[in-house]
């Protein structure tokens, strides 16, 4: 840190300096005691009669700590928080004030007065700035980077090249560094030139490379000091950044493409314009100190303090290897997830066009009667369960094979270079010897089954799809067939009476097999039944009630939802006015869920309200659901579409709110009356404070907008309890009610539901 006050000396001696810095480490939330203890540090060396600390809460802009500040202060913070920053920028230095703003979050500035000695407190302000600044900066490296990881992990290479460079920032010439930087931007980004410039109230000087093929005046008109830029001239993509380091001005950096960036471009840049903004700012001090003896101590103080930022680094270098990790994982079982395991199919393929003898296979693998396992001994048993099954399928593969899990209780495994029938049977055969054991669960035993469908790679076969298909068409049969048994795709679609999985379900359609249950929705508070969502059930032939979650997928991939829907629709319509005729007028709800793509079109919506109509229902008695992720990729006018329905009497619920990438901004984008809280985060909420505090801001948002929250996914005594704790309104669960027939609620309606004895 430079004197800013030559005439004076240092108050504090550097080694005591130092020695605050070192010992100060900013925790994630600061707590008050943190602050606390700050505060009696920098008594230390000053008196303060005045300390707080600012910063961002769950309740936004707050004060984290406060020591003697005045009440119109604390009151400001909460009413115009803006205006008071304002007024603490313009705070007088004569009077003892001192306002350092801090980069990053959670804290956001430092506040102080002493009424003796303000050039030291503003010394030691700064130097805490900067630390708080630096840890805070580091703590959002690997948020800013992990979309990008998640998206596309192969450009961990490119991001690997990158950061190489950065390391050799202290050993290396400036121009050689500058040199260096220029090579990798070239591999990772595909640019064509880089530069950097500093700009100067009257003129404009070139710092890297020593000259260029372009006027500065031009390039300093591609340069906003504040904000960056994206331009066309002279037939290149010109994208210029402002390099900032604690509010300082490093430069600007300048790289020329032959075509714009894209989304994972931008983010690579973003990366690397935080990444030089630190490397220059460090060159800079450096310089600075190195100009005068006088600040050898300060520069061996600023060595300790880079060694320091070096060990963060590393650290963050291993949580970016561990977001790359979670993006080809699955975060249950840690084995590979779909996406690693469509790039292995990818190369298989590849390898099997250029080596047509070295055929792979595909076991497609379910888990028999889990949903059952799952409803009786709860999610938690039905997590551990998966977590075993993964560790005994994967050793049960060869070295050069894999075991995925693409969801739910469905494997993937892939044989690599294997073919012959009678390999194939060695590793089933394994796989059934590890699980003639039985899985312990807590007190409990069980004994797993699979049915396993299996297919070969052939020259018929054009894309990985194809081969996945017809594994899981050969997996379907061994389930028809009875469970607990292999199919290889070839016998399965020959064999009489073999049915695919959309001609099953198209038949089960035409039979009229596809059934609507209900789930009721209470209020907490008394157990008041308010409504009922309506959930798809198959009834096979054999009296098996198959889950939703066993068909609808299928239904949306083969294009029989709509029509699904449309049968739902009908039941529903058809048991509602039964209910009614029985009881007369109620205030009950009932919620369908549906394709958005009814949303797409007005005749498919029409076809609809023509079934409301037919069976003479009032609208007002019915929900329409829709998931919010499938909304977020609906095209069109489904907005207009969501406003008819309204209009015509119906309600829309937000479903499975909180799964998507863009919740908030869903709430004001579009037309609905109700959310429901995705199940995921009732499960997790007890264990895991973060859900537990979105929980919360769901209330506090649908309060404020005049939106009904339902929770969903109440499995416990525990969750209900919370979630009354909490204030939730409502909500629908198996520990509330399982779904069921539409017989079984007509003694339901109009009084309380007896919940399990609390």
């Amino acid at each position: 840190m430079v004197n800013t006050y030559p005439d004076r000396a240092l108050t504090p001696s550097l080694s005591e300096l130092a020695s605050l810095l070192a010992s100060f480490s900013a925790p994630g939330q600061p707590t008050y005691e943190s602050c606390h203890h700050l505060h009696q540090q920098l008594m230390q060396f000053v008196p303060i009669s005045l300390f707080a600390v600012l910063g961002q809460s769950a309740a936004g802009v707050s004060w984290l700590y406060q020591h003697a500040l005045p009440t119109t202060w604390q009151a400001q913070i909460k009413s115009h928080p803006v205006a008071l920053l304002d007024e603490l920028q313009r705070l007088p230095a004569s009077d003892g004030w001192c306002y350092l703003p801090v980069a990053g979050e959670p804290v956001l500035g430092l506040l102080a007065q002493t009424a003796t000695d303000q050039p030291t407190l503003q010394l030691l302000l700064e130097c805490l700035a900067i630390r708080l600044g630096e840890t805070q900066r580091g703590a959002r490296l690997g948020r800013d980077i992990s979309p990008l990881l998640r998206h596309q992990p192969a450009w961990q290479q490119k991001i690997d090249s990158l950061r190489r460079v950065i390391r050799l920032a202290g050993s290396l010439p400036v121009d050689s560094f500058y040199a260096q930087l220029d090579s990798a931007a070239r591999f990772t980004l595909n640019v064509q030139e880089l530069l950097v410039l500093y700009k100067e109230p009257t003129s404009t000087r070139l710092v890297y490379p020593q000259q260029a093929h372009h006027a500065l005046e031009q390039l300093a008109s591609l340069c906003h000091d504040r904000h960056p830029v994206e331009t066309r001239q002279d037939d290149c993509y010109w994208s210029s950044a402002p390099l900032y380091q604690q509010h300082h001005y490093l430069g600007h950096l300048l790289l020329a493409s032959r075509s714009p960036f894209g989304p994972d471009e931008r983010l690579l840049l973003d990366f690397l314009t935080s990444q030089l903004a630190m490397v220059m700012e460090l060159q800079f001090i450096r310089t600075q100190l190195t100009r005068d003896d006088r600040f050898d101590q300060q520069l061996l103080q600023l060595q300790q303090t880079n060694q320091k930022l070096q060990k963060q680094l590393k650290q963050h270098q291993e949580q970016e290897r561990r977001l790359q990790f979670d993006a080809l994982h699955d975060p249950l079982t840690q084995l590979p997830n779909r996406a690693q395991l469509m790039s292995r199919l990818d190369q298989a393929i590849k390898h099997y066009r250029r080596h047509p003898d070295q055929p792979f296979t595909l076991l497609f693998v379910d888990v028999d009667h889990f949903k059952e396992i799952n409803d009786t001994l709860g999610h938690m048993a039905g997590d551990q369960l998966l977590r075993q099954i993964g560790q005994r399928l994967q050793s049960s593969v060869r070295q050069n094979d894999m075991v995925a899990r693409l969801g739910g209780d469905e494997f993937v495994i892939y044989l690599d270079d294997c073919a012959d029938n009678s390999r194939i049977r060695q590793i089933l055969d394994r796989i059934e010897t590890l699980h003639s054991e039985p899985c312990l669960l807590g007190d409990h035993e069980l004994q797993i089954e699979f049915s396993i469908g299996v297919a070969t790679m052939t020259p018929a076969i054009s894309d990985i799809s194809q081969l996945l298909h017809q594994a899981d068409l050969a997996m379907y049969q061994a389930k028809r067939a009875g469970r607990n048994r292999n199919v290889f795709y070839a016998t399965a679609s020959h064999e009489p009476g073999w049915l695919s999985p959309e001609q099953a379900l198209r038949q089960a359609l035409d039979a009229g097999q596809i059934q609507p249950y209900f789930q009721p929705v209470i209020r907490l508070k008394d157990s008041r039944l308010t409504g009922l969502e309506v959930m798809a059930r198959w009834i096979t032939p054999d009296g098996v009630i198959r889950d939703a979650f066993d068909f609808i997928p299928l239904a949306k991939q083969c294009g029989l939802i709509v029509e699904l829907d449309r049968q739902i629709l009908r039941q529903t319509c058809q048991q509602l006015s039964q209910w009614l005729a029985q009881l007369g007028d109620c205030h009950l709800k009932v919620s369908l869920n549906l394709s958005g793509r009814h949303l797409m079109s007005r005749t498919l919506l029409g076809e609809l309200l023509e079934c409301i109509q037919q069976y003479g229902i009032d609208p007002r008695y019915l929900v329409f659901e829709f998931n919010e992720r499938e909304l977020s990729r609906q095209e069109g006018n489904m907005i207009a579409r969501l406003d008819e329905l309204r209009a015509g009497g119906l309600q829309v619920c937000l479903d499975d709110f909180g799964s998507g990438f863009s919740s908030l901004n869903a709430l004001f984008h579009y037309p609905v009356d109700y959310i429901k809280v995705d199940d995921s985060f009732t499960h997790r909420m007890l264990q895991s404070p973060r859900d537990l505090a979105l929980i919360r801001a769901m209330r506090d948002i649908s309060r404020d907008l005049g939106l009904l929250l339902i929770v969903e996914g109440i499995e416990t005594q525990p969750e209900y309890e919370k979630l009354l704790e909490l204030g939730c309104e409502f909500g629908q669960g198996r520990f509330i009610a399982s779904p069921m027939p539409g017989e079984d609620i007509l003694p339901l309606l109009g009084r309380p539901l007896n919940l399990p004895a609390h």
